[in-house]
């Protein structure tokens, strides 16, 4: 079993300890641990074999003879057992909004809940409203968590779905016979969430890629000639294409999409005499189809500059490229430093010492310590007494690390249900920065929320809007506020718009990100790293959701060196 499917498993077998009301520290020790296995670079198989994987933090003896039977056997007789002492329904009930293990606990020993329609039954019959701790509004929150479930069954978070389409790419790009392998689809666009992976493949003959698909994969949907589907070990579903090498721009653009680009730019083929396919690129008027081995050639034959892929949406990008107006996007390589980095004196996986250095590895020219403030009370938030303690550090780190990196002292502070930003006036001024979001009662509506964050971003001490919408994509939806009136504030009191990195968030999304800059927001992409292997990646994807956003490198303020950041954007004048 690979990494993937190691993750999945150690995470169901987290989940089902809750459910079972097993110790939640245990519970946790494995989600965190599935965590870890999903950013490795090394197959476990590896690390086993050669005796480092309790070097790894988070990962003991126990949790090692877990994954050595995974890898060893492709099963884990524990989890087995909790599957079958727990209805497998139950695990849908967890991904309604607000429905955890222990409330799906609750409902399975008071109601006999097993599955989410026994949960929509008991809702329309007032079962659960009269359950202690319940009541008419969790039962209202459920019965609309039902229906949005509905609209994002079987999809998968966009950075988990990439991570298992590179791995599968790259063992790809290694057959003989593939002369280009490339992701397609909606992943290559960016999309937050996919149902599939589209991956194509340019070679002179089909055969030889699909024998070789069909013997790596763990199972085969379907197959034939030319395309053969399959599902990976955790579930992903990866449809694989064979197009000749003077097809592959064509199929490129086309299996790229999006649809509504698709048929904009069919329509533009047409009226400049051609027609346009999923493999050829011809005149209508007769004669030999235009080789097309790249999507240049494509849109070089059509007039057009090349749209970058997470543009095509056929939302006025098509028009910017006829007229060679396209924004350059902005690139990872633009950032200069990042400001969302949790430690472990929250509820971060790794020390101060190791997300600095983590920072350095990046490349970064600074980088800005942002643990949970007290509000915060379930990630182990700091109080104004621990925030001085972690500034004391953070001097002496300062003076260790030199010029290698610049250290800036934050803190995420919660914006409090009625506005107030957590912790003391003195603290928030004597921070180098604060990042203020909202990590409780999501559901207020919509005027009293505005009103909320508002108030947050009228606070002198504010400099980052943290994941706005405070969404879990697939999961929670976010909170409703008016925009308009919290782009106006946060510009008149010159607050950055954060875009956040973390897979189920990348918040603020590409709609509103292009409605900032076209305001002239500052916007921040951020990773929200919790560990030394997130900053990286989750860097990656805050820049991914930016540039869906058309935002280019002057929109994002953490792309000015350090010393200009600190003065221009966090006052400082030393």
């Amino acid at each position: 079993m690979d990494n993937s499917g190691i993750a999945g498993a150690l995470e169901e077998y987290a989940t089902l300890l809750e459910l079972k009301g097993e110790n939640q520290f245990r519970a946790r020790a494995y989600s965190s641990a599935a965590r870890t296995i999903r950013s490795l670079e090394e197959e476990c198989s590896s690390l086993l074999a050669e005796g480092r994987f309790t070097k790894i933090r988070g990962i003991g003896e126990s949790i090692e003879s877990k994954i050595k039977e995974l890898c060893d056997t492709g099963k884990l007789k524990a989890l087995e057992d909790l599957r079958a002492a727990i209805p497998r329904g139950l695990l849908e009930l967890i991904r309604i909004q607000g429905l955890g293990p222990k409330k799906a606990k609750v409902l399975w020993e008071e109601l006999k809940v097993q599955s989410i329609e026994d949960l929509k039954k008991a809702c329309q019959e007032g079962k659960v409203a009269v359950l202690k701790g319940f009541g008419e509004k969790t039962q209202a929150h459920f019965l609309e968590g039902i229906e949005r479930l509905s609209t994002t069954h079987g999809r998968v978070l966009l950075a988990y779905a990439r991570a298992t389409a590179d791995a599968f790419v790259a063992r790809l790009r290694k057959i003989k016979a593939a002369k280009r392998v490339e992701i397609a689809g909606s992943t290559r666009r960016g999309k937050e969430s996919v149902q599939d992976v589209d991956v194509l493949v340019a070679a002179d003959h089909a055969e030889p890629i699909m024998e070789a698909v069909r013997k790596a994969a763990p199972e085969v949907i379907a197959t034939g000639p030319t395309k053969t589907s399959i599902r990976t070990e955790d579930g992903l579903q990866i449809d694989v294409r064979v197009v000749k090498p003077k097809e592959f721009g064509a199929a490129w653009t086309y299996f790229t999409g999006s649809k509504e680009f698709n048929i904009a730019i069919r329509q533009l083929a047409l009226e400049k005499g051609y027609s346009l396919n999923e493999y050829t690129l011809s005149p209508i008027a007769g004669g030999d189809a235009i080789p097309c081995p790249t999507e240049e050639d494509v849109f070089r034959a059509l007039d057009l500059r090349w749209v970058p892929p997470e543009m095509r949406e056929n939302a006025g990008e098509i028009r910017l490229a006829q007229e060679d107006k396209l924004p350059r996007l902005v690139e990872r390589e633009d950032l200069r430093g990042v400001l969302h980095v949790h430690t472990t004196e929250s509820d971060g996986k790794d020390t101060l010492e190791k997300m600095v250095q983590s920072a350095i590895d990046s490349g970064f020219e600074f980088v800005g310590i942002s643990d949970h403030s007290k509000a915060a009370f379930y990630a182990h938030g700091l109080d104004e007494e621990r925030i001085a303690r972690q500034a004391e550090a953070i001097e002496r780190l300062r003076s260790k690390v030199g010029k290698k990196i610049r250290i800036f002292h934050g803190v995420e502070a919660d914006i409090l249900p009625g506005g107030g930003v957590d912790l003391e006036q003195k603290t928030l001024e004597s921070l180098d920065f604060v990042i203020a979001s909202i990590h409780s009662q999501f559901t207020m509506e919509k005027d009293k929320m505005t009103k909320r964050v508002l108030s947050a971003l009228e606070h002198p001490c504010v400099t980052v809007f943290g994941h706005p919408t405070a969404r879990q994509i697939l999961g929670r939806e976010g909170a409703a506020f008016d925009w308009e009136k919290v782009f106006e504030s946060a510009k008149k009191n010159d607050v950055a718009i954060e875009i956040n990195g973390q897979p189920a968030r990348l918040d603020a999304d590409w709609v509103h990100v292009r409605r900032a800059r076209s305001l002239g927001l500052k916007l921040m992409a951020n990773p929200d790293a919790h560990g030394v292997d997130e900053l990286p990646d989750y860097t990656e994807n805050a820049i991914r959701e930016a540039r869906r956003g058309w935002a280019t490198k002057d929109d994002l303020v953490n792309t000015r060196p350090a010393a200009r950041f600190a003065k221009e954007i966090l006052g400082l004048t030393s």
